[in-house]
């Protein structure tokens, strides 16, 4: 096949210059066509007609307001645009930001996403000392910042477990269908969801009840000295009373949604009239997705096969505390600490609820 307008010579200069422009201008002035100004010009047609639009000014001619390319205009254009085209700052100018993202990515393991919002939010660098987090994470691939992909965990994670389709699974309680549509929404505070982290294979270890609140991203994590049905209600029992005991409980948890597994047979005997509990569809873990990601944080610190009874309260507490206040880009870079106790503010006077959970 013939290509009439092709150029394969290496163009060291790949932008319209000021003469381009300019020429573009007089053959727009002889009524010449796109077509014909991007063939004598080496040019896509496509890039005469951006330039032409980028250029185009309104003119008075004769008491009458016409559209008309000016080379002037659109080169005007051009190097406005060029200013926030590349990252003119000096390394120096960055290496203080740059010190402080890695602290932060190596030290208190957050993402980088989450220590560029964290900056901006709190104003802790002047906006032209700084870059976006895409080009932070470009840094990381290009080997500019000492920080490895190994060092962010989601960006060498894998998932090698194939589909299954089970069936006949009990389901313990209400179904999560039943469960209000507006709570989807994540507008109301008040709204729990319910798993286990479990440490190694060992039924009679001990075992990590987790809570996560839908609005706030609220995280706590209970001690069940077993799996079983009895100890993980025994277990949310005790923290439902604690948490009346400083704050109405039917504000601070209206519903507890939990996946279907057996220890939670009988977490039902706590409805009340404050309280419902709805059960996720069996093997739909993404009903539940924000409990279970914050189970994929908790695991940075405590991974699968470490007995749970080994894990000291203190590490535990430290733990729960980081996923508690690492910035969320969804609460506008907040923590979900502050998220709680703002809503928390707007319950009663009380300004430092702990609840006996590290929030």
């Amino acid at each position: 096949m013939d290509y009439t307008n092709h150029n394969t010579s290496l163009r060291t200069n790949k932008h319209l210059s000021y003469e381009e422009r300019f020429y573009i201008e007089k053959q727009l002035q002889a009524n010449v066509s796109k077509s014909a100004i991007a063939k004598a010009l080496g040019r896509s047609r496509t890039t005469i007609h951006t330039e032409i639009k980028r250029g185009t000014v309104v003119q008075i001619k004769q008491g009458t307001s016409v559209l008309m390319y000016l080379a002037d205009r659109g080169q005007g254009s051009y190097e406005a645009s060029r200013k926030g085209s590349f990252n003119t700052l000096k390394a120096g100018a960055i290496e203080a930001f740059l010190a402080w993202i890695e602290s932060k990515i190596v030290k208190d393991r957050w993402s980088l996403d989450a220590a560029v919002g964290y900056a901006i939010r709190n104003h802790l660098f002047a906006r032209d000392a700084m870059v976006s987090a895409k080009t932070l994470y470009n840094y990381v691939h290009q080997g500019i910042l000492p920080i490895a992909p190994i060092d962010l965990p989601l960006m060498v994670r894998r998932s090698t477990r194939k589909d299954r389709i089970r069936k006949h699974k009990k389901h313990l309680g209400k179904s999560i269908d039943l469960r209000d549509t507006s709570i989807l929404r994540r507008e109301e505070f008040g709204h729990w969801e319910l798993d286990t982290v479990r440490g190694s294979k060992d039924k009679q270890d001990e075992v990590i009840v987790s809570l996560l609140e839908r609005k706030t991203r609220a995280y706590v994590t209970l001690r069940s000295p077993s799996a079983k049905a009895a100890d993980i209600t025994t277990t949310l029992q005790s923290w439902l009373s604690r948490c009346s005991d400083v704050l109405d409980s039917k504000s601070l948890c209206k519903t507890i949604t939990s996946n279907n597994g057996l220890e939670f047979a009988s977490i039902t005997n706590l409805e009340n009239e404050g309280l419902q509990i709805f059960f996720a569809h069996p093997y739909a873990a993404w009903e539940r997705g924000s409990n279970e990601r914050h189970n994929g944080l908790l695991r940075r610190f405590i991974p699968k096969g470490i007995p749970i009874h080994t894990v000291s309260e203190a590490a535990l507490k430290r733990a729960t505390n980081w996923c508690n206040t690492l910035p969320r880009k969804i609460l506008g870079y907040r923590t979900p600490r502050e998220a709680f106790l703002d809503e928390i503010r707007k319950l009663t006077d009380v300004t430092s609820v702990q609840f006996h959970i590290a929030i």
